[in-house]
């Protein structure tokens, strides 16, 4: 596991870039942390590194699912599943597993322990709010 402590936002996107270049060409991020933590924040760096416009990047949360766009590649597929349900029906409905076992990088913001039967692996990323509001952020590759 690597962990970086984030004190300001130059630092965490500085993170997020480190994380981008470490990620597998298919790659599945679960991203877990409190609400305001800096999940959108940390996709925002690493899509960026990744070749997607920053300026794109927002938080899934009423959409649910983003793609955006890379030059070289599949697109980054960015996933909120927050307002997802329980219910896999609804899952299938969007095209979760599709996503999940399609080509691109895909980012999970809360996701779904059972999205873990539509992925081989994924990597886990735990970003946690300190007392001094530096930002913990624990990867699991």
């Amino acid at each position: 596991m690597t962990r970086y402590i984030c004190r300001t936002e130059d630092e965490t996107a500085a993170a997020g870039r480190e994380i981008a270049r470490q990620l597998a060409p298919d790659a599945v991020v679960h991203l877990t942390g409190d609400l305001g933590a800096g999940k959108t924040f940390l996709v925002r760096a690493i899509a960026a590194e990744l070749g997607a416009d920053p300026h794109d990047v927002a938080s899934p949360s009423f959409a649910i699912v983003h793609e955006y766009p890379v030059p070289s590649g599949p697109p980054i597929i960015h996933i909120d599943g927050y307002r997802l349900s329980d219910r896999p029906r609804e899952w299938m409905e969007i095209g979760i597993p599709e996503m999940l076992s399609g080509p691109g990088r895909k980012l999970i913001e809360w996701p779904k322990r059972e999205f873990e039967r539509f992925e081989d692996s994924h990597v886990e990323i735990t970003i946690r709010v300190l007392d001094d509001g530096a930002r913990q952020i624990d990867v699991a590759l």
